[in-house]
């Protein structure tokens, strides 16, 4: 198995909190070029800096103005006013529009463009605010007096033909918008929608629409040309919309609006009113000036409804609700509009716009906004009737607004006069939509068992269950619905959601081929001309084996894509490709779980399935799962070049993912910002960026979650995904509802989840172990049982965390659960040297051939001295999984026996694929291979240029100790530099580096002292000893310290992380020796000193736990065991400093120094008490300034906690000028997470303030 992790990431230092650069005595030609680099840099950093703060204040300036105007807390921002809050030094140029100005700022950098653009109309009102933009070409746009009509000179290379004269096509859409929850797709598809509604409903025309697939196919020498749509939206909401259709004989037909202006509360809601008014109205005008000729269809008070519309109605799959479109559409143009049609409209639009949500396309989209405008159409036509209210409900939850739509429920609660004869009651099923919206499971649960109610009621129910919280649950509501709809891809893709593999392998090999029968048996009843009809059948009954039917499916979709008609609205082509878009999904789900989840090489599953999805635009995507690495990134080549940007939907999140080790990290970003920027707010939308975002667990993503997290309550208050995220976000949320939501949520393991997660990070062990238990009687499974079994273990009740644990193994496996606890199981015996106890539960985890299970098999039997076992579990992993594939060639390094040449080969085929494009492991594992093999040059390189990309320490420390052995000295010297100042993310790793230096700087009196190392190993994480050990032997080595080198490889050889491929390095470094390695230990610390560190991580614990007193107990026994051992009384003393008891925590400080005079820790500790504590007698500024200083010196690279302690110190004793100078290198090499409090401390002393501690923060 791949150690992702070979890089330390050590938990936190014992400190408040990296960086400066060694000194050495150069030349004065040296000097000259150093000073001359300086004086460049110093430019370099000035120019810089004003370009960032120019920009990043003009930025903030900017928006914080056009805010306040959006909020009518201002007046509109005019130019004059613009210019005035330009900051720093920039180049403007201003150009002219055909609607006013365009300035361009633009701040000069270096490494990137700094540039701000305002758009004006007429009136020198500032319109729009963009970042990021092109310069001005030289050409400049004159202003053009506004006209219906405008004569265009150049008209369109494509156009479309004589047939589409009378058929109104929107295929050219610009799309512009800066306001607030309207960038997406949604958004753009409203005003689109609301322009064919204009032709389709008060022309009667048929319309065809450029965003369903294959709807629209441009031509050239065209004989018409469609409509061109380009749409504004402005920060404060105002929306400007142009409309023109070219001629090749007359004039272009122009159509401007006046500026809309949208309400802040709701604004994709209340764009939909504004366009559904302009449907009716201006859109209209239009169509008849560009020569669409019609009439509206009669309006008539009622209508019926076919009994076998209403049926199909209620079946959840898109044929059916596709059909009743058409009928419907058909019926009005025929017999005249209706409430009743438009009802059965507003319902199947949003029926069919939920069902595809699962599409990588646009389509669902299209769908929505046509639901959400014929909603506000029969609210038009109606006087917003409760009739219409509730229709517009349901479109609103359909579409994923169920804040609005519950706003519609409460309205016609308080509608009067609901009696009136010429209004319609509301139906029976707004109880339901009401019980969905605002989450009344119960409500849902009564309605199944009424026939009149249960099929909506099944479908809200399914989309209701938790996928990943509660399997059990939804496994059953999910079949009840298929036993009822077996057609519904909606619901058998959502099978797929489930974290079981053994579910996912069951549906992607089973159950989503059988989808397709029932789908084409469906297709008989649907607006199909006769021909087409015996295609189907003639397919049908061709299709009785799996190639068979797949080739049917083939030539049904071929059929139904190329089809003529333009009878129906929508057309049989777009029913055509959406049956091409199931086919994608159910291709993409096969190949996740089959070339995803188990590693299997899918080649030949590839070839025969691209015919299926020949013609898809991301048919490039199914094409990259190939095991060719080269054939894939020439397969993701061909997809960027070819997609388009703006079809990129939220759901494709996997073909993003895999762009990253597939391509490049660049194409990844930018998929990244383009998925980013269609995002809607709508409830599935945000749903998946959550889940996206929560994929990622990176620091620069947790404002985007918590954004999301705010917009889901506005969006969608009441449901559990946004209930769990906002406890898990909003803290100020949780510790006010909490109570509330336990009672609301107690049958919701989601919730119930994130409530235990929250009272676990509230310190609340009775509170978590409480709801775990709630959590496990509703839903039990393997997560909470672990989670309630590692609460025991951190609060010392050590002796239930195996009793708890094993509970889990009663319970279910659909997949890899109950492996997962016999592979904990396994490690905990291992842990403990028990070895014949592990063994069953290892070989039960192997037998689920995951690679972790494979993993844990092999070491258990290396463990048990049964080599010939173990090397058959890690060759069969390394076969089996890519990310493995070197494992069993370092196993064969580590126990220097086995098939090392074969492994060498797998090993070597793999790493030396494609070393331009490989990720952070790959270098790691090809630098390892290159010093086994004794390239260390070619080492070198590889760990040197991973240590520039990838800025990783532990590939630095690599790099230096090779350039220490190839006699490279100023380069490691450098390097060793560079690695210490990566102190804010790797202290262990840069205490380590700075050791060095301090030894190398007496290099004919070596010091090491291996005591004060014990320390610091017990700082770092698991694993990370090992990789030290390693380090330090290499290091001493090279030293002339035979006897202290050979004890720490052999400490890193026959340590039990033998996942860390230090251990391989120094077991074969040994090896090469001729020297032993000795036998696998049970714990990865010194034995010595391994008890009295197991005592120091439990007090850490117990620290977290907010445990002080139980934490200093268990420092103190650490400390009987080992006095020397000083982080016990480091951590001991801040301990104290945490319950004001400072007397005790400078005892033990001054103890620390005592015991190792050479440790900058307790002296930078003790310097901060003293110079900064709140409590007067405490505070001695003359001692902090001395122990800072100790501090300082200590170090050959200098930490910015270094500079900060020497600043209070300095401020303590009324020097505040070098206090200052000081705190100003702390700010400037503090971390961003330290950032805002050392710039508050620099004000301090620039006032002449001294720094005062407060015990709640420090």
């Amino acid at each position: 198995m791949v150690d992702t992790d070979q890089n330390p990431e050590s938990t936190e230092p014992a400190s408040q909190q990296v960086e400066t650069v060694g000194k050495k005595k150069r030349s004065p030609i040296e000097r000259t070029i150093v000073w001359g680099l300086i004086s460049v840099a110093l430019i370099v950093v000035l120019l810089e800096a004003n370009a960032r703060y120019g920009y990043s204040n003009t930025l903030e300036s900017l928006q914080s103005r056009l805010s306040q105007a959006d909020n009518n807390k201002g007046q509109e921002l005019n130019l004059n006013e613009a210019k005035g809050l330009i900051k720093g030094f920039p180049y403007g140029d201003e150009r002219l529009t055909n609607n006013g100005k365009q300035l361009q700022y633009r701040w000069f950098s270096v490494f990137r463009s700094f540039a701000i653009q305002l758009s004006t109309g007429v009136d020198d009102v500032v319109l729009s605010l963009e970042t990021d933009v092109e310069p001005f070409s030289e050409k400049q746009t004159d202003p053009v007096a506004q006209k219906p009509f405008v004569q265009r000179q150049v008209l369109p290379e494509k156009g479309l033909s004589q047939e589409y004269e009378n058929i109104p096509v929107l295929a050219d859409s610009q799309f512009d918008s800066h306001a607030f929850g309207l960038n997406g797709n949604l958004a753009e598809e409203i005003i689109r929608q609301a322009v064919y509604i204009s032709g389709r409903d008060e022309l009667q025309l048929v319309t065809r629409d450029a965003s369903l697939r294959g709807e629209v196919r441009l031509i050239e020498n065209p004989d018409t040309f469609p409509v061109k749509l380009r749409s504004r939206i402005a920060y404060s909401g105002k929306v400007d919309i142009e409309l023109e259709r070219p001629f090749k004989d007359k004039p272009t037909a122009f159509w401007e609006s006046e500026t809309i202006e949208l309400t802040r509360e709701s604004p994709l809601e209340s764009l939909v009113v504004k366009m559904e008014a302009l449907s009716r109205t201006g859109f209209v005008d239009f169509m008849k000036a560009a020569g669409y000729t019609g009439k509206a269809p009669e309006w008539k008070a009622n209508s019926t409804i076919p009994e076998k519309t209403l049926q199909q109605l209620n079946e959840w799959n898109l044929i059916s609700q596709y059909t009743v479109i058409q009928d419907m559409h058909a019926a009005i143009r025929e017999e005249g509009e209706t409430p009743e049609r438009l009802s059965v409209l507003i319902r199947a639009y949003a029926n069919l716009g939920s069902l595809t949500e699962i599409y990588w396309s646009t389509a669902h989209k299209v769908f929505k906004a046509r639901a959400l405008l014929y909603a506000e159409r029969l609210n038009f036509r109606t006087n917003a009737s409760a009739w219409a209210l509730a229709h517009r409900a349901y479109a609103r939850a359909l579409t994923g607004l169920h804040g609005t739509a519950l706003t519609d429920i409460e309205a016609i609660r308080s509608a009067v006069n609901v009696s009136n004869a010429n209004q319609q009651a509301p139906p029976e099923w707004t109880g339901l939509i009401e019980a969905y919206c605002a989450y009344q499971p119960e409500v849902l649960e009564s309605a199944v068992k009424m026939d009149e109610s249960k099929p909506l009621a099944l479908y809200l129910r399914m989309l209701q269950a938790d996928p990943k919280g509660d399997e059990k649950q939804m496994l059953a509501h999910t079949e009840e619905l298929l036993k009822r709809d077996p057609q519904c891809c909606r619901a058998m893709d959502r099978l797929c959601e489930v974290n079981a593999l053994g579910i996912q392998r069951m549906v992607t090999e089973e159950r989503l081929d059988q989808l397709w029968q029932p789908l084409y048996q469906n297709l008989q009843n649907a607006n199909l001309s006769h021909s087409e009809k015996v295609i189907v059948q003639s397919m049908m009954s061709s299709s009785g084996s799996l190639l068979g039917e797949e080739q049917a499916r083939i030539k049904i979709i071929a059929t139904l894509k190329s089809s003529p008609s333009t009878d129906f609205e929508p057309s049989k082509t777009t029913l055509g490709q959406l049956l091409q878009e199931v086919t994608f999904l159910h291709v993409h789900r096969k190949l996740q779980v089959y070339a995803g989840s188990l590693a299997m090489n899918a080649d030949e599953m590839i070839q025969r399935y691209l015919p299926l999805v020949q013609g898809h635009p991301y048919e490039s995507y199914i094409a990259a799962y190939t095991s060719d690495q080269m054939e894939a990134r020439a397969a993701y080549k061909k997809l960027l070049d070819s997609y388009n940007p703006r079809e990129l939907e939220i759901i494709s999140t996997p073909l993003v993912a895999n762009c990253y080790y597939k391509f490049n990290p660049e194409s990844y970003n930018r998929l990244c910002f383009e998925l980013d920027k269609n995002i809607d707010y709508i409830y599935h939308d945000l749903q998946l960026q959550v889940r996206w975002l929560t994929s990622l667990n990176t620091p620069n993503d947790d404002e985007r979650l918590a954004s999301a997290a705010r917009t889901l309550m506005r969006v969608s208050p009441h449901m559990p995904e946004t209930v769990a995220l906002n406890l898990k976000i909003n803290k100020e949320y949780a510790k006010e509802h909490a109570a509330e939501l336990q009672d609301k949520y107690d049958k919701n393991a989601l919730v119930l989840t994130a409530l235990a997660n929250y009272y676990y990070a509230e310190k609340n062990d009775t509170k978590t172990e409480e709801i775990l238990k709630l959590r496990i009687a509703l839903a039990p499974d393997s997560k909470s049982y672990t989670f309630l079994a590692n609460l025991y273990y951190d609060r010392g009740e050590t002796e239930k965390w195996k009793p708890t644990i094993e509970k889990a193994l009663a319970l279910p496996s659909y997949g890899l659960e109950i492996p997962r606890i016999h592979y904990q199981l396994a490690n905990y015996h291992m842990q403990k040297g028990e070895w014949e106890e592990a063994k069953p539960h290892a070989v039960q985890a192997a037998a689920s051939y995951s690679g972790w299970g494979l993993s844990c098999a092999a070491s258990c039997y290396e463990g048990l001295g049964d080599l010939e076992q173990s090397e058959a579990f890690v060759k069969a992993c390394s076969r089996r999984y890519e990310s493995s594939v070197t494992d069993w060639y370092f196993w064969c390094v580590r126990n220097n026996t086995g098939d090392l040449e074969s492994a060498r080969r797998l090993a070597e085929q793999h790493l030396l694929a494609n070393t331009e494009n490989s990720n952070l492991t790959q270098r790691m594992q090809l630098g390892v291979y290159q010093i086994i093999q004794g390239s260390n040059s070619q080492a070198f390189d590889t760990f040197l240029s991973a240590f520039k990309k990838f800025n990783n320490s532990y590939c630095g420390l690599h790099a230096a100790l090779l350039a220490d052995d190839l006699e490279r000295y100023d380069q490691r010297d450098e390097i060793l530099s560079q690695v210490a100042e990566q102190f804010s993310n790797y202290f262990g790793e840069a205490d380590l580096a700075n050791n060095f230096q301090r030894i190398l700087k007496d290099p004919d009196s070596v010091s090491w002292n291996p005591i004060l190392f014990q320390s610091e190993v017990a700082q770092l994480t698991k694993g990370n000893p090992t990789n030290f050990y390693y380090f330090v032997g290499k290091f001493l080595e090279q030293r002339k310290k035979a006897g202290l080198s050979e004890y720490y490889l052999r400490l890193a050889a026959t340590s039990p992380m033998t996942v860390k491929y230090n251990c391989a390095l120094a077991s074969h470094h040994l090896y090469s020796q001729n020297k032993q390695t000795g036998t696998r230990t049970k714990t990865e610390f010194d034995a010595p000193y391994s008890p009295a560190i197991e005592l120091v991580h439990q007090a850490m614990k117990q620290k977290e736990r907010e445990k002080p007193d139980e934490a200093i107990k268990s420092l103190d026994e650490a400390l009987k065991l080992k006095p020397d051992l000083v982080i016990a009384l480091i951590n001991k003393a801040l301990l104290h400093e945490s319950q004001r008891n400072y007397p005790a925590a400078i005892a033990d400080y001054k103890k620390a120094i005592e015991i190792e005079p050479d440790y900058w820790l307790p002296f930078n500790n003790l310097a901060f008490l003293l110079a900064g504590c709140e409590q007067d007698e405490i505070r001695d500024g003359a001692q902090a300034l001395e122990y800072a200083q100790q501090s300082f010196d200590l170090l050959p690279t200098k930490y910015w906690v270094s500079y900060a302690a020497l600043a209070a110190s300095y401020a303590e004793t009324g020097q505040f000028e070098e206090a200052a100078n000081m705190q100003r290198e702390a700010s400037n090499h503090a971390p961003e997470s330290q950032k805002v409090e050392a710039n508050r401390r620099l004000s301090l002393f620039r006032a002449g303030t001294p720094y005062r501690r407060t015990p709640e923060k420090d």
